[in-house]
C-alpha cells in the first residue's frame, strides 16, 4: 500500500504512462519528469521545478525510478 504522505508515481500503464498521485487524489498521468514536476505545481508546490524527485522522504516511485520514461 502506498504511503499516503508522499506523492505516489505508480508503474507505467501499457502505454508508458505513469500516475501521480497525493492523498488518494489523482493529479494526471506523467510521460516525463516534466509531467511531473507540471502536477506539483498545479497542486500548490511552488519550488516544484527545484525540488529533488529521487526525495525518498517527498516520493514513492512504484515499479521503476524517474530514470525510467517511455520513448515518445
Amino acid at each position: 500500500m502506498a504511503d499516503e504522505s508522499k506523492v505516489t508515481i505508480h508503474p507505467p500503464d501499457d502505454r508508458g504512462r505513469r500516475l501521480v498521485t497525493y492523498r488518494r487524489e489523482e493529479l494526471g498521468r506523467a510521460t516525463s519528469e516534466r509531467d511531473v514536476r507540471e502536477f506539483l505545481y498545479r497542486a500548490g508546490m511552488a519550488d516544484a521545478e527545484d525540488v529533488d524527485l529521487t526525495d525518498e522522504a517527498l516520493f514513492d516511485w512504484q515499479g521503476t525510478g524517474p530514470e525510467s520514461w517511455p520513448e515518445l
